[in-house]
């Protein structure tokens, strides 16, 4: 279940808004009735993480396909690669 709530109710109900995250519930944060954040339980993966790891896959396996199997990777990579999962 989404609920929404606006920046300063939120600011307000702090506490409570967690009760109700730490059970389950998904809540969206609105500034000027446009959403800002999104406040969700612990451990939950949004779907958009999902779909963008199975896409990073599937580039991973072209590019062992292209390169006939397992090659090492650089430094550079192992960079680019912890700097796009932090975004």
């Amino acid at each position: 279940m989404t609920s929404q709530i606006s920046a300063f109710e939120a600011k307000t109900r702090f506490g409570e808004l967690l009760a109700r995250v730490a059970k389950g519930e998904e809540i969206v944060i609105t500034k000027h009735e446009k959403p800002v954040a999104r406040l969700i339980p612990e451990g939950r993966q949004d779907l958009s993480d999902i779909r963008e790891a199975v896409e990073a896959s599937k580039r991973l396996q072209q590019s062992m396909l292209k390169h006939g199997g397992f090659r090492p990777i650089t430094d550079k990579e192992i960079r680019a690669a912890k700097q796009e999962g932090r975004r």
